[in-house]
């Protein structure tokens, strides 16, 4: 899901509003009609001019909302930043930023946290697809996926034009982070080499985003971590 910019002309008025929701991810991942509606409205918030709230709010404006409808901070929040001229220019020249904007969730706890802080710790960072996927999906422990990568784009390190890597999942995301991908399918991958020279995705996973589809010239990214929505050039 991701929130798309608005369009604003040279005299400051908003002229056009752009929204997208990635039907493939809401409908894979089973979001009810209720809780589509609420990530619809989270959106729109950001639409709106509105920035997240802290990550254990109860709003509407809640960084990884699908659960809360509109609140009352919500509506507070949206009074404020148009109470008067100048804080609605602020507001609209906030949310009409032309790009994607995403806000990474911190969900593992080893202190990396942040799209930028994960390019930055990446020591390779390719484009590919898919050649081949095999699970090794067995209770209680081992959870991960050998994945093969036939490389179309290389944005950072050195590599072959093929690789394999180990994408690893726990007990508790054994599916969303150790995902058997089919032939073709197109991925970003943020790639470290541990002990024994075997490439992994970084940060227990989180560097590994999924091709989704093309939405206003951007070519989209599913973040297999948390299922959040990235432009390719926001990922290298």
């Amino acid at each position: 899901m991701a929130y798309n910019g608005l369009a604003i002309n040279s005299q400051g008025i908003q002229t056009g509003a752009g929204m997208y929701l990635n039907r493939t991810v809401l409908k894979k991942y089973k979001y009810t009609k209720k809780q589509r509606v609420n990530v619809a409205i989270h959106e729109m918030g950001h639409a709106l001019g509105l920035a997240h709230n802290n990550g254990g709010s109860i709003s509407a404006m809640n960084p990884a909302n699908r659960v809360y409808a509109l609140r009352s901070c919500d509506l507070r929040g949206t009074k404020r930043v148009y109470a008067t001229a100048a804080t609605t220019t602020k507001a609209l020249a906030t949310a009409a930023q032309p790009s994607l904007t995403v806000d990474h969730l911190k969900d593992y706890d080893n202190g990396i946290s942040g799209i930028n802080q994960l390019k930055k710790t990446a020591p390779v960072i390719v484009e590919g697809h898919i050649t081949k996927s095999v699970g090794h999906h067995k209770a209680p422990k081992n959870y991960y996926t050998t994945q093969t990568l036939a490389v179309d784009n290389t944005f950072k390190g050195k590599v072959g034009s093929t690789l394999t890597f180990t994408q690893g999942g726990t007990t508790q995301m054994a599916v969303t982070a150790s995902e058997i991908l089919p032939q073709h399918q197109t991925i970003i991958v943020m790639l470290a080499k541990n002990t024994h020279g075997t490439y992994y995705v970084i940060n227990d996973g989180q560097g590994m985003f999924v091709d989704t589809h093309t939405s206003n010239g951007h070519e989209l990214f599913d973040h297999v971590s948390d299922h959040a929505i990235y432009t390719e050039n926001m990922l290298h």
